[in-house]
């Protein structure tokens, strides 16, 4: 039977070459070839582009896990924040799991973090520009919490180091951020209304609109998508007076 397909095949391409003629076949076998090639490299460069974000994530994660866990536990606004990282950014629930595992095998040894810091540069070699961007998100890390320790400062002047980020550039963003969280004094009203919740809300509610809302202005989502200086800017300011909120508005509902 296979012999006969085989003849079946061979006598198809005999009539094809001599029907249409040679230069016919040879160009229908280039541009399956060049098809094919189009097709081979855009697999590679997703393939590639994965790779690319799957080290992210990984060292990203490690990073955030040694300041979450630098003042002795993690916060439950820092487990939140991480919890949402995973979310948005792993790719499907194994990658998760990965990610999550890293998170708490990174969260027990704080002394690497140099270390982390010089392989993540030497894996991914970020322009300095998006290197800022990523500091940026491992310094709103070390203050979503309200509790600054030396240890987080040591942590995150070793990351910069590795950044070759001076800290100069660091403190002027560390005090940045902390200038905004001292000039805003937050009431309920305003607390209900950045959550997009009615005055008679429940926690439920509460939980389900602060995920929502964390998810669209988290720092890191937003250099994921590239925005400019000014938008993460203005998005970690808005990612801030989210948290100050739910906050709030928990500490009120749980009363």
């Amino acid at each position: 039977m296979i012999f006969i397909l085989l003849l079946l095949a061979i006598g198809g391409f005999y009539w094809y070459y001599k029907t249409w003629g040679k230069q016919d076949l040879l160009n229908s076998f280039g541009r399956g070839a060049k098809g094919f090639a189009r097709g081979f490299a855009r697999g590679v460069m997703e393939e590639r582009l994965d790779e690319y974000k799957r080290k992210m994530n990984y060292y990203v994660i490690a990073l955030l896990a040694k300041i979450a866990k630098s003042d002795g536990r993690v916060s439950e606004a820092e487990a939140d924040m991480i919890a949402q990282l995973l979310n948005a950014n792993a790719k499907n629930s194994k990658e998760r799991e990965f990610l999550k595992a890293s998170f708490n095998e990174h969260k027990e040894n704080l002394s690497d973090a140099l270390f982390v810091a010089r392989e993540f540069i030497k894996e991914i070699p970020l322009p300095i520009n998006e290197r800022l961007n990523v500091l940026r998100v491992l310094v709103f890390m070390a203050l979503i919490d309200g509790e600054f320790s030396s240890k987080k400062q040591e942590i995150l002047e070793q990351i910069a180091r590795a950044f070759e980020i001076s800290n100069y550039e660091l403190n002027a963003f560390i005090n940045e951020l902390k200038g905004m969280k001292k000039n805003t004094k937050m009431g309920l009203d305003e607390a209900f209304s950045l959550l997009e919740l009615k005055k008679d809300a429940t926690l439920d509610e509460l939980k389900k609109n602060y995920r929502k809302l964390a998810k669209k202005y988290h720092p890191d989502i937003l250099n994921a998508n590239n925005v400019s200086e000014a938008e993460l800017k203005k998005g970690v300011e808005k990612f801030q007076k989210i948290n100050e909120a739910y906050e709030l508005l928990k500490k009120h509902l749980e009363k």
